[in-house]
């Protein structure tokens, strides 16, 4: 029997920066979050290993972006490849930095989604990270859907890593209960 992710309502999450979600300092940032924090504000940069800068020279950008810190996601859990659950991971590190340094950190739409579905980044690495949640392989490689939503926003990168039977929509589905 197949599971079906009931549709949000995208409209009631609010638009990014209209200050109702998301945007008010709370608590200590979770030590988990800090190197992702330090890579933001220029402090640290990511650890690129030397094959993958020379197959991919020049990228630049958001995807680019999402994409090392969904390898750094995948490296703090033991992981070699990244999957769409650590894009996820990614998107959702990114958005709790930013509500902790609003001045210094801009996101797109992506983690406002994310908060509006009842996620947030303790809870999914924990259940990454605990085993709890079965995965399956994605459908597609991480690369393909960063093309697919590049120029997009990071919040049609999130609508396509849910719309298909990914290993993020299964862990959003497993944490959603």
């Amino acid at each position: 029997m197949e599971t079906t992710m009931p549709e949000p309502d995208w409209h009631v999450l609010g638009e990014p920066g209209d200050g109702q979600l998301g945007t008010e300092h709370q608590g200590a940032l979770d030590p988990l979050l800090l190197p992702t924090r330090e890579a933001l504000l220029a402090r640290r940069t990511h650890r690129i290993p030397r094959w993958k800068r020379l197959l991919q020279p020049g990228s630049s950008g958001p995807a680019a972006w999402i994409r090392m810190e969904a390898d750094a996601q995948a490296e703090r859990l033991g992981r070699r490849t990244p999957g769409t659950e650590h894009v996820l991971l990614a998107l959702l590190a990114v958005h709790e930095v930013a509500r902790h340094e609003p001045q210094s950190v801009e996101e797109g739409g992506a983690g406002e989604l994310l908060a509006g579905l009842g996620l947030d980044y303790a809870r999914a690495h924990a259940a990454l990270e605990s085993g709890e949640v079965t995965l399956p392989a994605d459908p597609r490689a991480v690369e393909a859907y960063l093309v697919d939503a590049a120029g997009q926003g990071s919040d049609q990168l999130v609508r396509a890593l849910l719309e298909e039977d990914t290993r993020a929509r299964r862990l959003v589905e497993a944490l959603r209960g």
